[in-house]
């Protein structure tokens, strides 16, 4: 268990995934080679003075930095906690005197903003000189900025396209959309069972259940390599699902044909038909999509702005979904007195709770804050010295 677990209320701490366990050595590789450059000896080195003091301070400024750019504090505060973490493990495996990190107590809410049951505050340990981070203030694209990089991207790869179109429709984390499966969907559109029957086409869902390569608790590996996480029920767009329904029908097919070509015998090519079982699959060589390949298709076109990646088209789907639905509530977006901002955040907080954070699969405080800050930087209206209207200090 590493040392930061040692204050969890848990006996039984959660296993950490095979990701958890690929970034805790990419986080310990980068501090180790930090150490070895720098000549800093492990047995002896101190938190205050070459952890905290030069480790993190180097990342910060950009010194200890591929692109010579300072580091966010999360990336340095999960570096920082791992060679904390490694040089306490040394001086209980007896290969160091003790490495003292200070921690301060502090009380933390627990909860979500958008629980109905509110939050209870915690006691948690915090290490001393833990860099603030800072809460990310969203810039969403337009739509046609959208419209425009996808069609770049459909350009190269139509695949690749209708799974950015899958995640900008869904919210989904781009490897649960690698994991997807052609079973996830009923063969025969008829038997197609729509959540909401009375609206109009364009605007009919499908609920569907995932769990192949959802975030969180891992359950194993199905027999094609794919994590088991948690189950999360979303809802897709009919429209999608038709388009997913048409790629299996022409495009995959091709790339199905690709998967066999060259495999000789009927037992060979039964197998290897067999291991096709993901909806996507690449149109040179059948083979499926990773994670890591989806992420490169996404980044491979200009987008909108800067840091442009799936990550953010989930915000796209959260905020594009937050704004229409306050347009429903309200005749009128705009914060012009207390009782409308008011209104705007209550409603939003049921927004969040009842659609955004389940498709989202989670419901932190940090994200409503997010989207609460991102809708009312969008309605807010600006002070201005000639308004007609003026206050009574006094009043």
């Amino acid at each position: 268990m590493p040392p930061a677990s040692r204050w969890k209320d848990s006996s039984e701490p959660r296993l950490p995934t095979a990701q958890s366990m690929r970034n805790y050595a990419d986080w310990l590789a980068n501090f180790l080679e930090w150490a070895d450059v720098r000549s800093v000896d492990l047995a002896t080195c101190s938190y205050s003075v070459h952890v905290a003091g030069r480790y993190q301070g180097e990342m910060l400024q950009g010194t200890w930095s591929r692109d010579g750019k300072g580091k966010r504090p999360t990336t340095v505060n999960l570096r920082v906690q791992q060679a904390c973490d490694f040089l306490t493990w040394m001086v209980d495996r007896g290969l160091r005197p003790p490495f003292a990190v200070p921690y301060e107590t502090v009380h933390i809410k627990v909860g979500s903003a958008t629980s109905s049951h509110g939050h209870h505050r915690k006691q948690v340990q915090v290490r001393v000189g833990k860099v603030k981070e800072t809460t990310a203030i969203l810039t969403m694209p337009t739509d046609e900025q959208v419209k425009k990089w996808l069609d770049s991207v459909r350009c190269a790869d139509v695949t690749a396209a209708l799974m950015c179109e899958t995640i900008l429709l869904t919210a989904m984390r781009r490897e649960e959309v690698v994991c997807l499966r052609t079973d996830l969907l009923p063969e025969l559109q008829s038997d197609w069972v729509v959540v909401n029957p009375l609206a109009p086409p364009a605007q009919q869902q499908l609920s569907v259940t995932i769990r192949l390569g959802t975030k969180g608790q891992t359950f194993g590996y199905d027999e094609h390599g794919d994590k088991i996480g948690p189950e999360r029920t979303i809802l897709i767009p009919v429209s999608l699902a038709k388009r997913w329904h048409e790629y299996m029908r022409t495009t995959r097919n091709g790339a199905f044909a690709k998967r066999l070509e060259g495999v000789r015998g009927a037992k060979a090519r039964r197998e290897r038909a067999a291991g096709a079982v993901h909806l996507f699959l690449r149109a040179e060589d059948g083979e499926r999509f990773t994670g890591k390949q989806l992420y490169d298709a996404w980044t491979s076109y200009e987008g909108p702005f800067e840091g442009w990646s799936p990550h953010q088209g989930r915000h796209w789907w959260a905020c594009t979904t937050l704004w229409r639905e306050l347009k429903k509530q309200a005749g009128r977006i705009r914060v012009d007195n207390e009782s409308d901002a008011a209104f705007i955040e209550s409603t939003a907080l049921s927004i969040i709770r009842l659609q955004i954070a389940p498709q989202l699969g989670h419901a932190s405080e940090s994200t409503t804050m997010i989207y609460l800050r991102w809708v009312i930087n969008m309605v807010s209206t600006p002070v201005s010295l000639d308004d007609a209207e003026t206050w009574n200090r006094d009043s």
